[in-house]
């Protein structure tokens, strides 16, 4: 295995693993319903997606969501939370790691923010309402209003992840202020074969 090939693989591993510790420092927000909470375990996802490519990434929030299953299990005894937060977290590391590569600067890494946050908003809002409720529905065994679901998802689930969206966005642009010639600089040098 090459030299390169390792730093990314252990550094991928690492992160992951710190991403997951990130899940335990959560927390609500008001007037939002209980179950949805705000972490910042993307933030070392993004980290790798900018230096490593979109797909490490991605791997970073698979990673930490397969050790949080391990972990904590899932009330349905399937991880359909670990599911959810892998879609929502991938999609998002994603579309800011393949946005930021255009230019590799401030400007698209804002793009890549703000088009993510869009993105996971409307996806989590669709999966929701078509995929998890019901599922959670099915598995724990409660009926699913159809009235009230569509009120969780309007005013609950998109305004919520507008809102994560948006502090993981300014997160990143202060993190990125400061590491952004490191992350440019590591980007170079793993961009080369």
């Amino acid at each position: 295995m090459s030299q390169k090939r390792l730093v990314r693989v252990v550094t991928i591993s690492m992160m992951g693993a710190v991403a997951f510790l990130m899940m335990y420092f959560e927390f609500p927000l008001p007037t939002f319903p209980v179950f949805l909470k705000i972490d910042f375990s993307e933030i070392p996802a993004l980290v790798v997606g900018l230096i490593f490519g979109p797909w490490a990434g991605v791997g970073v929030e698979g990673m930490k969501n397969l050790i949080h299953y391990m972990v904590k299990g899932s009330e349905t005894g399937i991880p359909i939370g670990q599911l959810a937060n892998f879609a929502a977290g991938g999609l998002f590391v994603y579309l800011v790691s393949v946005l930021y590569q255009k230019g590799r600067n401030m400007r698209g890494l804002i793009l890549g923010l703000a088009v993510a946050t869009i993105a996971m908003s409307a996806l989590m809002s669709i999966s929701n309402y078509y995929i998890l409720f019901p599922a959670y529905a099915y598995f724990l065994h409660f009926p699913l209003q159809e009235e009230e679901l569509l009120k969780t998802v309007l005013f609950g689930i998109a305004p919520f992840n507008l809102i994560k969206g948006f502090i993981l966005s300014v997160l990143t642009v202060l993190l990125y202020s400061k590491l952004g010639d490191f992350i440019r600089e590591k980007k170079a040098i793993f961009s080369t074969r």
